[in-house]
């Protein structure tokens, strides 16, 4: 039962080392995304402060701010969408930030064993290779989540701004919305 275990755990190894390279990509990809918006939401700052103090259903949406443009395009848009939409659009991003560490962690527990065995053999050759792919692994995931986090915590922000600028407007195109799931907490204290 023992060896079978983990001889499953060594066929684990190569899908969560392909894993966690694919998600570190994933990481820079949505870094150069974020740094676009960034950039976007910077140049754009006067344009959105005149779409909030003007702004409604039919407006021109402007370049960094999504929930902004989804807003303009969606004349029946109602507070909770929009509060969803935003949540969907940081789902993949939160997702990373908290898979990546396990999977790190796991990356760096399966070579461990074949470690010590070489170790106890007087292989350190060996035991160097094993111990090499544990902590590019473990390395990699952490500073996958690292990028990640910081990314979901920003967004999230801006989300949040967006959103609470909305507000006023849907009231003023007629919706009352019930309490929202941004009332009664502050939008930054919470994780990603």
């Amino acid at each position: 039962m023992f060896e079978l275990a983990h001889q499953t755990a060594q066929i684990l190894l190569w899908p969560t080392l392909l894993a966690i390279d694919v998600l570190f990509a994933y990481a820079l990809v949505e870094a150069g995304r974020f740094a676009v918006q960034s950039v976007q939401r910077r140049r754009a700052r006067a344009d959105w402060q005149r779409f909030v103090d003007t702004g409604g259903p039919g407006a021109i949406p402007i370049r960094g701010y999504p929930v902004a443009a989804l807003f303009a395009s969606d004349t029946g848009l109602r507070l909770h969408q929009a509060e969803v939409f935003a949540l969907k659009r940081l789902e993949a991003v939160r997702v990373v930030t908290r898979v990546t560490p396990m999977l790190g962690l796991v990356a760096t527990l399966i070579p461990m064993g074949p470690a010590l065995i070489a170790l106890s053999e007087n292989n350190v050759y060996a035991m160097g290779e094993h111990m090499r792919t544990a902590f590019t692994a473990v390395i990699l995931g952490l500073a996958t989540s690292v990028i990640t986090f910081w990314i979901a915590s920003v967004r999230k922000r801006w989300y949040a701004e967006e959103i609470v600028a909305l507000e006023p407007l849907l009231k003023r195109t007629g919706d009352t919305p019930a309490r929202t799931a941004t009332e009664g907490r502050h939008p930054h204290r919470e994780a990603a």
